[in-house]
């Protein structure tokens, strides 16, 4: 089952888990705040790479900005689509994206890109889509966190250590308040990612690490493309 199949399966379950009111406060006292800390202002479109069932697309809606949503779930498309606000969605595949060259102003990927299965040509596309100037954000599971086995204390650094460089396919099991939700993604050193950017032609000008532990959680990059 591919990445994206799976992310299809657990649909449902994800839109749930991503809904409930108070519920996922790793995205709006986490993720989300930090992602903000690194959008530049933007009156021009706006590309949700990843959109899922569309949380992070409408805050930029709500704000009074305009937002294409990219998914390749066709449930978590339709939520997206149907959500309050509405999101204008594409059901599609980030590394095939239906788009002409530089029509985009700014790209946001939040928390999408370690569940893509090709990554590289996610980025390539993304790159390719974006106008000169334009800028890329994003936030991932910080490499550190996803090298640790579900079972292991990532306040291990040698656990860390012995899995870190090795790029492979976990999935974690979340249960809270009734609601359960199973992520499946890959880890991939932040090399990967680093490399991914590069080659596409882009120019990292911002990245920063959070979290309270000795192993930082979430990772959020900016890129621009400057021709």
């Amino acid at each position: 089952m591919s990445l994206a199949d799976a992310w299809e399966h657990n649909a449902a379950d994800w839109i749930a888990w991503a809904r409930a009111p108070g519920h996922d406060d790793v995205f709006w006292e986490g993720t989300w705040p930090a992602l903000l800390e690194v959008l530049p202002d933007s009156a021009g479109l706006i590309l949700d790479v990843g959109c899922g069932e569309g949380r992070a697309g409408r805050q930029l809606v709500a704000a009074g900005r305009r937002v294409l949503g990219i998914e390749p779930s066709a449930t978590l498309a339709r939520a997206a689509a149907t959500g309050s606000p509405a999101l204008p969605v594409a059901h599609a595949d980030a590394a095939r994206l239906p788009l002409a060259d530089s029509c985009i102003d700014l790209a946001v990927a939040s928390m999408s890109l370690q569940d893509m299965d090709d990554v590289e040509s996610a980025i390539a596309e993304t790159a390719r889509v974006l106008r000169p100037g334009g800028v890329f954000c994003f936030a991932i599971v910080h490499p550190f966190d996803s090298a640790c086995d579900s079972g292991t204390s990532s306040a291990v650094p040698f656990a860390v250590s012995q899995l870190y460089l090795v790029s492979r396919r976990y999935e974690d099991r979340f249960y809270r308040d009734g609601l359960g939700i199973t992520l499946v993604g890959m880890h991939r050193p932040l090399s990967a990612y680093a490399t991914a950017v590069f080659r596409a032609g882009l120019v990292i000008t911002d990245l920063r690490a959070h979290g309270e532990r000795e192993i930082p959680w979430l990772l959020v990059v900016r890129a621009e493309k400057r021709s």
